[in-house]
């Protein structure tokens, strides 16, 4: 297992903070969950690039968020419940509304093109996993920079802890219940943690429980993109706050608190932001 981590490892020890970006950099003609969208995160300055995974009918795997199908693909039907033809047939609609000549791509098209040492934030492939994670494993050269994550449920951590090759993984988690269950597994590679703060207490992160964690080599990553107005990922601290009044008010409040990665829809002011702690 810690030969899979060793290169996350050493990311996680180079930085401040970690920086997440939210399905990639995406605006204009650029596309989210996407080859471009990835490539040009980093060049934006992300550390490690989410992405999100669909399963057609036929068991082949997209680079697609479901849910997201009217406002990409001016189609009302859920991803997941299109053969792989039919999905193939899509082209995505730009943020104007105006439809480009670009498809859904197939994880696999997406490694192709984008290059080998990404760390990548696999998101939303759990329900998946008896097939995906199978699936991963062709792709020798890029294990280590595979990173999956998923709720806390038995029957997801039951596959991860079977699966021979222990990819990196980090657990979206509400409360000492789950990190409990966690805990009685020894085969998964745990990297780190998402913390999930649904109120302005923050009793979870600052729990005891997660000292053994802190004082070691984990990643406490807090989400802090706005879905909307009222979903709270990490209590009221946001990217809305940080950047339309004061970064220290939510990014630097989260790093108090042992955060060392944050996910954004706003990667370039996170990065200023970083850059502007390490020359104090």
């Amino acid at each position: 297992m810690s030969q899979l981590k060793s290169k996350f490892l050493e990311l996680l020890k180079s930085k401040d903070f970690l920086i997440l970006l939210h399905r990639g950099a995406h605006g204009g003609n650029i596309v989210e969950n996407t080859a471009n969208a990835v490539n040009i995160a980093l060049r934006e300055g992300a550390d490690i690039v989410e992405i999100d995974i669909s399963m057609s009918t036929d068991g082949d795997f997209f680079v697609f968020h479901d849910g997201g199908e009217k406002r990409l693909l001016d189609d009302s039907r859920n991803i997941n419940t299109l053969s792989t033809t039919e999905i193939e047939e899509k082209y995505y609609y730009n943020e104007l509304g105006h439809v480009l000549h670009k498809k859904v791509e197939r994880f696999s098209k997406l490694l192709e093109n984008i290059q080998q040492d990404v760390f990548l934030n696999i998101d939303r492939s759990w329900d998946y996993w008896e097939t995906f994670i199978p699936y991963l494993d062709q792709f020798v050269d890029c294990h280590p920079y595979f990173m999956l994550k998923s709720p806390v449920k038995k029957e997801f951590l039951d596959i991860l802890d079977k699966h021979p090759i222990k990819y990196m993984y980090f657990p979206i988690i509400y409360n000492t219940d789950e990190l409990d269950l966690l805990e009685t597994y020894e085969n998964i590679n745990f990297v780190g943690f998402e913390v999930i703060e649904k109120d302005e207490s923050f009793e979870f992160i600052n729990s005891q429980r997660f000292d053994k964690y802190k004082q070691s080599d984990y990643m406490f990553l807090a989400n802090a993109i706005n879905l909307d107005d009222d979903t709270l990922l990490f209590g009221s601290l946001t990217d809305e706050v940080a950047i339309t009044r004061d970064p220290d008010e939510a990014w630097g409040a989260m790093l108090k608190m042992g955060i060392n990665a944050i996910q954004t829809d706003w990667v370039d002011l996170l990065l200023r932001y970083r850059d502007a702690r390490d020359k104090k």
